[in-house]
């Protein structure tokens, strides 16, 4: 369980999803991050659990294509924009389903291709977080010039940056143009 009495694996997923679309470019950072299959590899080895199989080249380019569809869930405004964006991830349904270790959990129904399998569990680890916590709980950072898409997962939920970095950087131009 995390601090927020939500199962590891769903904030995991959340989180994934976010590392995901935090490897697109962006205005501020133009630079590629999920480049090759080293990349990928990395982004999946953090993961909750592990691939169904080893990333090939094709995954690699649909993974790139599911990051704008994922990022919608971060830039929605209320819950329905959420749901908009996120039933389609989860569309083949789930069953249940061995695990490696012998146990057993909801999994996605049908489709082996890896952005699917990455794309329903990052769908359902952001709608268990919202479903519990509220739509608050996922934005963008609040760092003018970031982009990049934020899990909160805080006790309080009052986490708006990225990371420390922007956060201090957002500060100081704050107290810069006070001065």
């Amino acid at each position: 369980m995390t601090v927020l009495r939500l199962p590891e694996a769903f904030a995991g997923w959340a989180k994934q999803a976010a590392a995901l679309v935090n490897s697109a470019p962006r205005e501020t950072d133009p630079p590629e991050k999920l480049a090759g299959l080293a990349d990928l590899e990395a982004l999946l080895a953090a993961g909750p659990e592990p691939p169904p199989h080893a990333p090939r080249e094709a995954d690699l380019a649909a993974l790139r294509d599911l990051r704008p569809r994922l990022r919608k869930a971060f830039e929605a405004d209320d819950v329905e924009a959420f749901a908009a964006a996120v039933n389609p991830l989860m569309a083949g349904g789930w069953r249940m389903a061995a695990l490696p270790d012998g146990a057993w959990a909801l999994a996605p129904a049908g489709g082996d291709r890896l952005a699917e399998w990455f794309g329903a569990r990052a769908a359902r680890g952001l709608a268990e977080l919202v479903l519990a916590y509220g739509i608050d709980r996922l934005h963008m950072c609040a760092a003018g010039d970031c982009l990049r898409a934020v899990v909160d997962v805080s006790r309080n939920g009052t986490r708006r940056f990225c990371s420390r970095t922007c956060a201090s950087r957002t500060n100081v131009r704050r107290h810069r143009a006070a001065r």
